[in-house]
């Protein structure tokens, strides 16, 4: 009886400390989207002021959210957003602005990807 008691309340560790991660990395995407929705809306309308803030806001936004996400989620589409946002700085700061929402565009794609494929779900589980 005590194994079985042990084993239950490891798994209702583990399967809530899944949960609590699964809600920090949707909270997480969603302030990302945020950022980039209000950079894409700074391209968008020429707002030149505007645009450097969100640049630098959504950088520090991006250090932040990396540090946790890097232990939780697959390396790989973390370098893919690292590359888009770098190669998106490098447009608009050479005013490329049609190259820049595209690489935005791509970011908010992965950024929605990643809650979906981290999300306990059965078509992730098979």
């Amino acid at each position: 009886m005590r194994v079985f008691t042990g084993i239950i309340i490891f798994f209702l560790f583990f399967l809530g400390l899944g949960l609590y991660m699964e809600r920090i990395i949707t909270r997480q995407s969603g302030d990302l989207q945020q950022a980039l929705n209000r950079l894409e809306a700074a391209v968008l309308t020429s707002d030149f002021a505007a645009l450097e803030e969100q640049v630098k806001s959504l950088n520090q936004l991006w250090t932040a959210t990396r540090k946790v996400w890097v232990l939780l989620i697959d390396h790989r589409e973390l370098d893919e957003f690292e590359l888009s946002l770098a190669r998106a700085k490098s447009y608009l700061e050479n005013q490329v602005y049609i190259f820049a929402l595209a690489e935005i565009v791509q970011m908010k794609q992965i950024i929605n990807q990643i809650p979906d494929k981290q999300k306990l779900s059965l078509e992730n589980v098979l």
